[in-house]
């Protein structure tokens, strides 16, 4: 029997004629039940036979195995069964190998399993309909042994499985469907089978499994959806398993993650999730030693919280990002928001918190919002040049990438250092890359190579500093003076300058001489004879160069 997931409503016709249920079993009543659509179109009719409590009541207290696959069964409660027969309200009862597959259960109040206590060797509700009236299974506890609730759907009524006990038996939502009702699984203990809730419609209520509690099982919610205004799995204790949220679809509610655990070398993956419009909160999670993945997730507007967060990895790679990101998390190894597409904040500035990271991938980010992040406070050094999966290349465009950032927020020092560090990996990849082509390519490769890292890099730091300029002018003009002196002889000197002098004349002449070349001044009272006349020129030359580097870096300076 097949119980439709788009259930909106359905009547019930009570017949006066036998239902058979099975070679022993034959019920007196039988009942026409009409399935209706979200716009009252008939959908099926299927009949069920009418189950008189009384009969299943009796069952339960002989300790008898109960199946009632394929009924109708209106009003059961345990509450009532324990009041029939003087029971303490608190009383758990036996429930032996309970099965309900493509059955309908609806009550004028509440569908009561509280308390139950489930053994035997199985319990089947599969492809079972809970019709009016809420659920409870307050407090029941299930043997060690599969518990399906697969294919089950439910009205709009609350859900309760708070307190309930999963022992070690797999349990199996699938393909379940809730309306609008509530759903509650607070404080409930799953053992060391596989939990799963695959493919689950969750309905437009709130849905809440906080303080639960997993062990040694995988637990799965691939492909399901959530609508309520608040999906909670706050202060979850994840277990050992393997934690799967796949493709999971999260509405516009509020989702809270906060405070969960998990086992180390663990893995939490919400890969392809769809995150709505409200705050998604990971804040104080404790996942030590674990790995989160969202790759190729998508974040609507919204917050994505990580505060004070604790794992050994975020992955947010090949992610749509249109969210502010609070990354200001505790401990972390790496973070890797690599192919991502950035439309609004993250926040890496440390704030109050650890900020313990020891790489972060930003290669290939496509940056349309603002990262916030400091060059010191942040280590971002050490963050991009710890990276052992990317290439130099890709190093540089990572720090290429935040000195744009840096420039288009304010800060232009954080945006000099990243520049340099972007001029100094893309020269060290293309000497790789040379180097791979080939000794020839090296060979001719290595002249500009070499002047980069003198001139442009050690000299001005790629004119972003000025003053370095300015000493290292002073420097060569010393150099070119000593130069001169040591070389100073009848036939190399300066028409100034007689070669009878002192030592320390002739130092101070050379420094003049040196200086009017440098800063190519002329004054025409002193010319150069011999071996100078060669090395004069160029240190005008290279005073030229020098002077216009030192304009470049100044300017660039006080033009921001």
């Amino acid at each position: 029997m097949k119980i439709y997931r788009y259930i909106q409503n359905y009547k019930v016709q009570i017949l006066e004629e036998s239902f058979v249920l099975n070679d022993e079993n034959t019920l007196v009543n039988t009942a026409k039940i009409s399935f209706y659509d979200i716009n009252n179109n008939l959908i099926d009719t299927k009949k069920y036979g009418v189950v008189d409590l009384d009969n299943i009541y009796n069952k339960i207290l002989n300790k008898e195995s109960i199946d009632v696959s394929k009924c109708y069964i209106k009003n059961f409660s345990l509450d009532q069964y324990r009041k029939k027969n003087n029971l303490s309200p608190k009383e758990k009862v036996d429930l032996l190998n309970f099965t309900a597959i493509d059955s309908i259960f609806e009550s004028e109040k509440v569908i009561d399993f509280s308390l139950a206590n489930f053994v035997g060797e199985k319990v089947n509700f599969s492809n079972t309909h809970f019709g009016l009236g809420n659920l409870s299974f307050l407090k029941s506890e299930f043997g060690n042994f599969p518990v399906l609730f697969k294919g089950t759907s439910y009205s709009e009524g609350n859900n309760i499985f708070q307190y309930a006990k999963f022992n070690n038996g797999n349990v199996n939502f699938d393909n379940a469907t809730f309306e609008n009702g509530n759903l509650s699984f607070v404080n409930t203990y799953f053992g060391d089978g596989n939990t799963s809730f695959k493919n689950i419609h969750f309905g437009n209520g709130d849905v809440s499994f906080a303080f639960s509690t997993f062990n040694k099982g995988n637990i799965s919610f691939d492909k399901s959806i959530f609508n309520g205004d608040e999906i909670s799995f706050s202060k979850v204790d994840f277990g050992t398993g393997k934690v799967d949220f796949r493709r999971v679809v999260f509405g516009d509610g509020d989702i809270d993650f906060e405070e969960v655990s998990l086992a180390k070398k663990n893995k939490v993956v919400f890969r392809r999730a769809n995150f709505g419009s409200s705050s998604v909160s990971f804040r104080d999670a404790h996942l030590e030693g674990c790995s989160v993945d969202f790759e190729e997730a998508e974040f609507k507007n919204g917050k994505l919280n990580f505060f004070k967060f604790t794992a050994q990895s975020i992955s947010l790679n090949h992610c749509f990002l249109n969210c502010n990101i609070d990354m200001r998390i505790d401990d972390c190894h790496t973070i890797d928001i690599s192919q991502s597409i950035v439309h609004n904040i993250i926040d890496f500035n440390p704030g109050l918190t650890k900020m313990n990271i020891h790489e972060l991938n930003l290669s290939g980010v496509r940056n349309m919002g603002d990262i916030f992040i400091a060059w010191d406070d942040n280590h971002v050094l050490d963050l991009i040049s710890n990276q052992k999966s990317t290439t130099l290349h890709e190093k540089a465009e990572q720090f290429r990438l935040l000195k744009e950032e840096f420039r288009d927020t304010g800060r232009y020092l954080d945006e000099d250092v990243a520049y340099v560090y972007f001029k100094r990996y893309e020269l060290m990849s293309d000497y790789e890359l040379a180097k791979e082509k080939g000794i020839v390519a090296l060979i001719l490769f290595m002249p500009n190579f070499l002047f980069q890292r003198l001139v442009f890099d050690k000299v001005g730091l790629y004119a972003t500093n000025p003053f370095r300029v300015l000493f290292s002018i002073v420097v060569v003009n010393f150099i070119f003076s000593l130069i001169y002196t040591m070389f100073y002889s009848a036939s190399n000197m300066l028409t100034c300058m007689d070669n009878s002098v002192g030592i320390f004349e002739k130092i101070l002449g050379n420094l003049y001489f040196s200086a009017i070349t440098f800063f190519t001044v002329g004054y025409g009272d002193c010319s150069p004879l011999g071996f100078f006349k060669i090395l004069a020129p160029l240190e005008g030359f290279v005073g030229v160069f020098l002077m216009s580097y030192f304009t470049v870096a100044f300017v660039r300076k006080i033009l921001r």
